[in-house]
């Protein structure tokens, strides 16, 4: 068949044609291959937290979360433990007050375990309390789990939240939302604010105020003004002393040796009439324990003397025996003297005829 204008079309050959059919097992291994990689890069670029459990929950801030971004860091004691995956403004219709929802990211398995490792069966706090992530938290935030904004760095103003356990502070939950909430507490610098807001500042300046006009007027004052000249008369009168005082030191300074010259001498002497003292003393020490010895002899001796059962006492008693009888006879012979005086005369007998 020719078309219209007898001019024949001939059919052209295709410019590529197919040497032999696809290889469908190459395609196959390529394609796993892609697969593989892929994997491995997600597992790499997620730092191996592809396959760790992951609680996701909620903190609410009253202020202002000014240099917190999503991706902060979320830290327990200064240990990051996940980050920052949201952060929205929430409003209280009824109040009219204003919060400011934070939703983070915790990764669990992140708290080892202490103590020898051979010995544990289980490696992560999650783990050794066999609950799950969110019951966990509920008992920590039991224990006094808070949330505080913190500042990663002063440069840059950039915050991150910080994680801790602070029994001591209340339990402040806003409770609007389904996800577990960590009651938060107020950062360092809201603290400041409060304590600076509740100081006096008004009255403090005026004192300030005060105190430097009084130190104006005083520095202005004709007394201090008069100072100097004070100053300088006192510390001329200052030199004319210490002078005097450094004219009289050399002899005071000449009397103090010969003083001491004069209390080694005397000194020497004393230790010389000391040790002669001393050999006198011993010598007497010695005379006098003489005496002593000789003292005991003759209370010894005295002793036995007076002893009842002594012959010298017994001797004694005789003697004085024999004298009481002699004075009993005595005292007879006055008696009959004085009745009878003509006795010494005529003799005890009467007058002979």
């Amino acid at each position: 068949m020719k078309p219209a204008g007898g001019v024949s079309q001939r059919r052209r050959p295709p410019l590529f044609t197919m040497s032999a059919k696809a290889n469908k097992t190459l395609i196959g291994l390529f394609v796993l291959g892609a697969l593989a990689l892929g994997l491995g890069a997600i597992v790499a670029l997620g730092s191996g937290t592809l396959f760790t459990p992951k609680l996701r929950c909620i903190m609410f801030f009253p202020n202002s979360v000014s240099g917190l971004e999503v991706g902060a860091p979320v830290l327990f004691r200064g240990v990051p433990l996940g980050t920052v995956k949201g952060i929205r403004i929430l409003a209280d219709p009824e109040h009219l007050k204003f919060y400011i929802p934070v939703v983070v990211e915790i990764l669990g398995g992140r708290v080892e375990l202490s103590g020898p490792g051979p010995k544990r069966t289980v490696e992560t706090l999650l783990q050794a309390r066999d609950t799950s992530p969110a019951d966990l938290l509920r008992l920590l935030i039991r224990k006094g789990l808070r949330a505080q904004l913190v500042t990663q760095s002063f440069v840059t103003g950039q915050l991150a939240i910080a994680l801790d356990l602070m029994p001591d502070t209340p339990e402040r939950l806003v409770g609007k939302s389904d996800l577990v909430e960590i009651p938060t507490v107020p950062s360092m610098f809201e603290k400041l604010t409060k304590t600076l807001e509740k100081l006096p500042l008004q009255e403090l300046v005026d004192r300030l105020i005060g105190a430097v006009t009084g130190i104006e007027a005083l520095v202005n004052s004709p007394q201090v003004k008069r100072m100097p000249a004070k100053i300088d008369t006192a510390l001329t009168s200052a030199t004319t002393m210490l002078e005097a005082v450094k004219s009289q030191v050399n002899p005071l300074a000449h009397m103090l040796e010969i003083t001491l010259d004069a209390y080694s001498g005397l000194a020497r002497n004393v230790d010389r009439r000391a040790d002669g003292l001393a050999a006198a003393a011993i010598s007497a020490m010695g005379s006098f324990d003489a005496t002593l010895k000789d003292a005991r002899g003759a209370l010894g001796n005295f002793q036995k003397i007076v002893n009842a059962n002594s012959p010298t006492v017994t001797d004694l008693n005789r003697a004085l025996s024999e004298i009481a009888r002699a004075a009993r006879s005595i005292r007879e012979l006055a008696d009959f003297l004085e009745r009878h005086p003509e006795a010494l005369i005529q003799g005890k007998g009467g007058a002979r005829k």
